[in-house]
């Protein structure tokens, strides 16, 4: 017995190394996702024009932010797989949907929904195969994909006042998914902010449920991606109303996306 004890000892020892080896690669694994997306694209003198002439939010930025716009919209062009179901895929129309994106995560330029690496886009309304309702969008995080209607998402740039718009609020979920799925670009948004938002968002959904909402239409009181989404079209379309009614609300949702379009209106 006596003898075997070294052996044991050394065992004991080679099993911790081996521990301690797999942990380190795991965490170098992890370290080596969580480099930043390339963006090292550049958008060209056509390209900047499209936006100059159809991106309402990119007219309205400053110098340092439209190139940040830039880079995010350039990687999403070159870098997403773009298919068109029943449509010819246009540069404009990646050009445009890549902008509704820059919108949403130009207060976080890393972050470029890496997940969702590609993006249907349909004609007009079709029928999805999960739900077998037509759709004018949706996101569906187990296959990475962003599906959106070319018909409706020009409705929704056509008509900026009314807080309905199918490429903000797809963008928004694929967001709010994204920050929960281990690829390297997980919890971007604060978590203590995050948690301010749910629980905020809870109160506001049971408000809506009780015909008392200060705001935000029905639809926000699903459940609680359904009210980020919901959420985020008043806070690019309405944002000045969404900031006088719900104005903690309006301070958080601010803090988590890193802008704020009232003050941009206001400038």
């Amino acid at each position: 017995m006596l003898l075997l004890a070294p052996l044991v000892a050394i065992a004991g020892n080679l099993a911790g190394l081996l521990i301690a080896t797999a942990v380190a690669w795991a965490w170098f694994s992890y370290r080596r996702n969580k480099r930043p997306a390339d963006l090292s694209h550049r958008l060209n003198e056509a390209q900047r024009a499209v936006l100059s002439k159809y991106a309402i939010h990119y007219q309205r930025l400053g110098q340092a932010d439209k190139a940040k716009f830039e880079r995010i919209v350039a990687h999403f062009v070159h870098e997403k797989e773009w298919t068109g179901a029943g449509v010819a895929m246009e540069h404009e129309m990646k050009l445009m949907i890549s902008a509704c994106a820059a919108q949403l995560l130009l207060g976080h330029p890393d972050v470029v929904l890496k997940h969702f690496q590609r993006i249907v886009v349909y004609p007009r309304s079709y029928r999805s195969r999960p739900t077998g309702r037509m759709h004018q969008g949706e996101v569906r995080p187990q296959a990475g994909l962003i599906l959106i209607s070319w018909e409706d998402f020009l409705h929704g740039y056509a008509h900026t006042r009314d807080a309905h718009n199918v490429g903000l609020h797809e963008m928004a979920h694929a967001l709010w998914f994204e920050n929960s799925i281990l690829n390297g670009e997980d919890d971007f948004l604060h978590p203590e902010r995050l948690a301010r938002w749910m629980e905020h968002a809870e109160g506001e959904m049971a408000r809506i449920r009780k015909g008392q909402s200060r705001l935000f239409r029905d639809y926000a009181a699903t459940n609680q991606a359904e009210f980020f989404a919901v959420a985020v079209e008043y806070f690019f379309e309405q944002p000045t109303l969404f900031h006088k009614e719900l104005p903690e609300l309006y301070a958080i949702l601010c803090g988590m996306l890193e802008q704020d379009p009232d003050r941009i209106l206001l400038s």
